[in-house]
């Protein structure tokens, strides 16, 4: 190897490596806020209701697959922190370093809802916020997340972030009369895993995702 071709790759390294690390905190705690756009609710059609939205994802401390959502110690167990994580940083090496959360007050359950909102209103389904509120006949929705997981898998010369929401949707709307899972998932290359590129993958997942339940409903 010649000593001009050595440098650029040491020098491909070192940059994959500040992409890796980002601005130094990869080793701590991230906190990114997720929101998903409304569109309008439609002023006819048929009306749903949001009842419940449980997740369900199991996390492991050191799994040996980065797409198994997993944190340090006994924080598996503690729910104030599972119900925000939604990924973990790793170096060029594949260790696991700090994780990525959502900001306090906000959980995996309340985007996924969110998504769900999107969904059905785009599909023409108006959605009910408030049964109390509503005179109208609705169909109740319940869904359970299965998934919902940013991962970084290293590159020599990229990085790949990955993101899957896959999300069991039970009500009586065609196709989910019976509950159906539906997955969402987008891998996205970057040069520095930085928080708008980690916020990038976690959108377009989220979008994929929001856009495949539209699809479902349409077909009905």
């Amino acid at each position: 190897m010649s000593g001009g071709r050595g440098y650029l790759l040491v020098a491909a390294g070192i940059a994959m490596l500040a992409g890796l690390l980002g601005s130094g905190c990869a080793t701590n705690r991230g906190i990114l806020d997720v929101q998903v756009n409304q569109p309008l609710n439609p002023d006819s059609g048929p009306a749903v209701m949001i009842a419940r939205v449980t997740d369900c994802r199991k996390f492991e401390e050191a799994p040996a697959d980065p797409s198994i959502p997993s944190l340090k110690g006994n924080e598996i167990s503690d729910k104030a922190i599972t119900s925000r994580a939604i990924a973990r940083k790793r170096n060029t090496f594949g260790k696991a370093l700090g994780d990525i959360l959502l900001p306090e007050g906000r959980t995996v359950e309340n985007v996924v809802r969110d998504a769900l909102v999107k969904s059905f209103r785009e599909a023409g389904y108006r959605v009910i916020d408030n049964a109390s509120q509503s005179k109208e006949k609705y169909v109740t929705i319940e869904a359970d997340i299965e998934q919902f997981w940013a991962w970084c898998n290293p590159g020599f010369w990229s990085i790949s972030l990955n993101f899957e929401a896959k999300v069991k949707i039970k009500g009586a709307v065609p196709p989910f009369t019976d509950g159906e899972t539906v997955r969402g998932y987008v891998e996205t290359h970057t040069q520095m895993a930085d928080t708008s590129a980690w916020l990038n993958a976690i959108n377009k997942g989220i979008e994929a995702f929001s856009g495949e339940v539209k699809k479902r409903l349409e077909k009905k």
